[in-house]
């Protein structure tokens, strides 16, 4: 007998919570938006794929690391090859240079 009284009572208890629920509201034309979606799908025509489908988050940032890492090594290069420029300047100005060459004016 007190069994049923506790499934009675979970029963009024899960009818009671039905009322509990609050309406939502749903951005405007949700509805047409849902309902043209399913209509394509029933016809049997695909969804427009945006053209990088495939770029997605993780490949950007794979390529965003790769840029990058080829933006430093071409600075560092840069900046190297300029040094050896400036010291080959630098010995040719003050006649330390090994390399002879020959002027129009000597």
């Amino acid at each position: 007998m007190e069994n049923t009284k506790r499934n009675i009572h979970r029963i009024d208890k899960l009818i009671d919570a039905a009322g509990d629920i609050a309406s939502v509201n749903t951005p405007p034309f949700f509805k047409d938006k849902v309902l043209v979606r399913l209509g394509q799908i029933q016809e049997g025509i695909q969804p427009a794929q945006p053209v990088l489908h495939w770029f997605s988050p993780k490949f950007q940032a794979i390529a965003l690391l790769v840029f990058v890492m080829l933006n430093i090594g071409a600075l560092l290069y840069y900046k190297k090859d300029l040094k050896a420029q400036e010291v080959q300047t630098f010995a040719e100005i003050y006649g330390f240079s090994a390399s002879e060459e020959t002027s129009i004016l000597n």
